[in-house]
């Protein structure tokens, strides 16, 4: 009983100590790109992409295989193949020798495709980056948001029970109102439970948080205020998700011109040296070589190559359509960001005055309450409003940091 006694009190004083601890959106931001398994992927494709190019240089050597067979024909009288095809049998054991030659467009041509998917994955990781970048401080905001709410009405709680401390000081040396004491109970019990519903979605958003960051944790963490500024320029060109409509029409055109290529005539030469005999035993009689130059022209495929050629005139066309999309959609997204972003800077500042206001009413009525001048109601009821102006100036502010936040993902660094 007493070693259980003493495990729980030390879990409890890890808890505690965990609970004092903070993390800011550095952290998980690091974690995150670290841990992300799609970059990685894209990491190891990089690599297999070098691979590519050491195999297209590795077909340009000479191929070299050791062929061999031992085929046995029997004929009899009346059945059995016909020896002047056969000669009875053919044995060989061959080491043979082949080459492409005059198809060095044909290699530039690969190796122009290789080039090509190494851009295509670097540029797709600049994409995923910022995408990665822009969820991982969008779900911070959130849990964010839910911690300075957690910490806004924990303080408002801290106040209420203050209040309920005096008041209920006031019943007792008959100065207040019973009713007013049950009337500011009812406030802090009805607080209470808000506390414990905030902190139950704070849990859940920083757990969120956790997942995407690929981190194993469920300690409720102190979450430092994020600090983000507007960054980098509207310059479509060098933004990686247009990058990547242009990288695509270049990848089209090297697709057509490897069709092209197929079609020109193809020569290699190949060679062999070794024994072909169809008489197994006097084979060392039959030890030979020989080479040649082959020649293939392609003459007729069905019309293939123009199919797939109007197969890809589609691809570049729906290309076409989604750069034009997107090209139109680039600066009105940060038109309209910029506008919502001064919009709610305007309506910031318009709180913070209100909320002064709110403040300074707050005092004056809590002095009045203490002399006994007013009742309760009016109290709680002007608290109430000033607890919902900081709610929506926090969440303003919490709103200006996502927009800029949106406006970061579209501007290039």
């Amino acid at each position: 009983m007493h070693k259980k006694l003493f495990l729980i009190l030390i879990l409890s004083a890890l808890t505690l100590v965990a609970h004092n601890q903070s993390r800011n959106l550095e952290y998980y931001l690091k974690e995150g790109f670290q841990n992300s398994p799609l970059l990685n992927d894209y990491r190891n494709q990089t690599s297999s992409a070098g691979e590519d190019s050491l195999l297209i240089r590795a077909a340009k050597k000479p191929l070299v295989a050791a062929k061999s067979q031992l085929l046995y024909s029997p004929f009899y009288h009346n059945s059995g193949y016909d020896e002047v095809i056969t000669d009875g049998g053919n044995y060989s054991a061959l080491l043979g020798v082949t080459q492409n030659i005059f198809n060095k467009r044909e290699l530039n041509n690969k190796y122009e495709a290789v080039a090509l998917l190494k851009q295509s994955v670097n540029n797709a990781v600049r994409i995923s980056s910022n995408e990665l970048n822009k969820i991982i401080i969008n779900q911070y905001l959130t849990a964010f948001s839910g911690y300075s709410d957690l910490q806004f009405n924990k303080s408002f709680l801290k106040l209420l029970q203050k209040e309920d401390e005096i008041v209920k000081q006031f019943v007792t040396n008959g100065v207040g109102k019973q009713t007013d004491y049950l009337s500011l109970l009812v406030e802090r019990q009805s607080q209470e439970i808000l506390v414990r519903q905030i902190q139950n979605q704070y849990r859940k958003d920083l757990m969120l948080l956790d997942q995407l960051c690929g981190l194993n944790d469920s300690v409720l963490y102190e979450l430092s205020e994020p600090q983000l500024a507007i960054r980098g320029t509207s310059d479509i060109k060098r933004d990686p998700s247009f990058i990547q409509y242009k990288i695509d029409s270049i990848k089209i055109e090297n697709a057509r011109m490897a069709i092209d290529i197929r079609y020109k005539p193809k020569v290699n030469w190949f060679a062999d040296a070794g024994i072909l005999t169809s008489n197994p035993w006097n084979f060392y009689k039959h030890f030979g070589y020989s080479a040649g130059i082959g020649l293939t022209i392609p003459v007729y495929d069905g019309k293939q190559r123009s199919i797939e050629k109007h197969k890809l005139s589609y691809d570049e066309n729906s290309r076409k359509g989604y750069e034009n999309a997107y090209r139109n959609q680039y600066y009105q997204q940060i038109q309209q960001l910029g506008d919502e972003l001064k919009s709610l800077n305007e309506t910031s500042s318009n709180m913070e005055n209100q909320l002064k206001t709110a403040d300074q009413l707050v005092k004056a009525l809590k002095n009045q309450l203490e002399a006994g001048i007013i009742q309760m109601t009016e109290y709680i009821n002007a608290v109430k409003s000033f607890r919902t102006v900081s709610r929506n100036l926090n969440m303003a502010n919490i709103q200006k940091i996502q927009i800029i936040n949106e406006m970061n993902f579209l501007l290039t660094q």
